[in-house]
């Protein structure tokens, strides 16, 4: 065996051992170091002793296997007391740990990322709920069905993205067919709710259903005193219906519990708002419209005709000798009369046709696009069925009748505005009057 042979053979298992401990399982390269020591460098030191082979050139055969020996000694003394068995279970059980730790550190990540993805979609169902809760405070301050209706298509698109469009149906009693009082890009027909919603009036919450194409909706009866006021229907977009989870569904449902709850208080207010600007428009006595709402629908007719080039007629007529009725039969005979004559006029006029109490005894009645003959002729036919009505009092026998005076005026022919139009009305009037009452005049026959 050459001497290069004999010198770095041991050099290189001297090395061994470090190398190996570089190597992921120190444990292992401890065993490996000490099992080639013991199985090639100490036998080749033996042999080298017994000069079996050489050494290098220049140093004694026995000096060598010393060195050699005495270098594997010190580098086990060496492995021994800093790379111990002990040592190398405790390091081996430290990076144990610390994979472990990396472990739950890479779980702990995802917990976060989750939980990140979490907090974003709460938050963004946390800035619906804000939006919802906005249009149910908005709501709140609504006094009539208009105002409702901008509130919903303005904000309940932003709170309720989910939506396709939505119907709010209002009824009196359950015998009544239900009305859209406000409609949003949804149009139901009759056969549809008389079929789909006659289970919404004897329910309590809000419920999901598909109809048979398939069209899935959100029903919330709207309920006040154990009756049924309302029903808010609203179709749900067919994309986000077949993506719907449970947790969105009761969500979905919360809303349209609380909305429904809104809307019962502004269905109620909007019914009283509505009889309160009812009698704030209407004459209590006779039940048509007050001098006030008559002067704003004679600025709108005449802008109208204006602007249309059409003509406009009006009729004022008083009921002849109303003081003496009064002062001879009293008063309530007297609103008895004010009563039949307000409800014979208005029957016997056109839809169209607007009429009111001018005042005490006066009536006026607007006639748009009307000519003087039509008009003179329906004048006459008022004056003849008002002659014709028979009034009983408790201290008379027999029946007591009254008659009117009738004047009428067009626009643009008798005047240029709705007041000269008024005081043409009067002048015809008063001519009917001083010709001997029970009468028509049109303010163009006078001379």
């Amino acid at each position: 065996m050459s001497a290069v042979v004999v010198a770095g053979a041991p050099l290189a298992l001297l090395a061994l051992g470090p190398a190996l401990l570089l190597t992921q399982s120190r444990r292992w390269a401890w065993r490996v170091w000490l099992a080639v020591v013991i199985s090639v460098h100490l036998p080749l030191c033996a042999m080298l002793a017994a000069g079996l082979v050489e050494a290098p050139a220049g140093v004694a055969p026995l000096g060598w296997a010393f060195l050699m020996g005495v270098a594997a000694l010190m580098e086990a003394a060496f492995f021994r007391r800093f790379f111990s068995w002990s040592g190398l279970e405790k390091f081996h059980k430290q990076e144990e740990r610390l994979r472990d730790k990396l472990v739950e550190l890479a779980r702990a990540q995802e917990d976060v990322a989750r939980l990140k993805s979490d907090l974003g979609l709460s938050e963004s169902r946390l800035q619906e709920s804000l939006k919802f809760y906005t249009t149910v405070r908005n709501l709140a301050e609504c006094v009539d069905f208009n105002h409702m209706k901008r509130v919903l298509e303005r904000e309940l698109r932003s709170s309720m993205p989910y939506l396709a469009g939505f119907v709010l149906y209002t009824w009196n009693s359950p015998q009544d067919k239900p009305t859209a009082v406000i409609l949003h890009r949804l149009w139901l027909d009759e056969n549809w709710v008389a079929k789909h919603l006659a289970p919404a009036q004897q329910s309590d919450e809000p419920y999901f259903f598909q109809d048979q194409s398939g069209k899935s909706f959100v029903v919330a009866p709207i309920r006040s005193r154990e009756a049924t006021v309302g029903i808010f229907v609203a179709q749900v977009e067919a994309i986000q219906a077949a993506s719907l989870n449970e947790a969105v569904k009761s969500e979905m449902l919360t809303f349209s519990r609380t909305l429904a709850e809104e809307l019962k208080f502004g269905i109620l207010k909007a019914a009283s708002f509505s009889k309160v600007e009812q009698l704030s428009r209407v004459d209590g006595l006779t039940g048509i419209f007050r001098r006030g709402v008559f002067d704003q629908r004679l600025a709108e007719e005449v802008l109208r005709a204006k602007t249309f080039k059409t003509k406009l007629g009006l009729m004022i007529l008083d009921i002849d000798h109303f003081k003496n009725l009064n002062d001879q039969w009293g008063h309530p005979f007297g609103d008895t009369v004010l009563r039949r004559v307000a409800q014979t006029l208005r029957t016997s006029v056109y839809e169209t046709d607007f009429v009111a109490r001018y005042g005490g005894e006066e009536f006026a009645i607007i006639l748009p696009r009307s000519d003087e003959l039509g008009a003179a002729k329906k004048a006459s036919l008022l004056r003849g069925a008002v002659e014709k009505e028979a009034f009983r009092h408790e201290g008379r026998a027999d029946d007591i009748r009254c008659t009117i005076s009738i004047g009428l005026a067009f626009f643009p022919q008798d005047a240029a505005d709705g007041a000269g139009l008024i005081r043409a009305a009067d002048e015809a009037l008063y001519h009917s009057k001083e010709s001997g009452r029970n009468r028509v005049t049109c303010r163009s026959q006078m001379t």
